[in-house]
């Protein structure tokens, strides 16, 4: 059983790790302890797919697994 990433769940995983490291997140540690989720993020993960993964593809998803949602969250 080969447990590796695929190429596209590494290309995922490049995407959410370069987002991630990119970002100027002065209130990071604010946001996660009022459990606050800013709105204005959702639309830069949506660019990565990271809001679609589990939606069929005639519904404009991805239809991506539970490895992708693991990379994405």
């Amino acid at each position: 059983m080969d447990f590796a990433f695929n190429e596209e769940q590494q290309q995922l995983r490049r995407s959410v790790r370069e987002f991630g490291r990119g970002g100027d997140w002065p209130h990071v540690m604010e946001w996660d302890e009022a459990s606050h989720f800013p709105m204005e993020i959702m639309p830069k993960l949506a660019e990565m797919g990271c809001w679609s993964d589990f939606f069929p593809e005639q519904l404009g998803g991805r239809a991506l697994g539970y490895i992708e949602y693991a990379i994405c969250d």
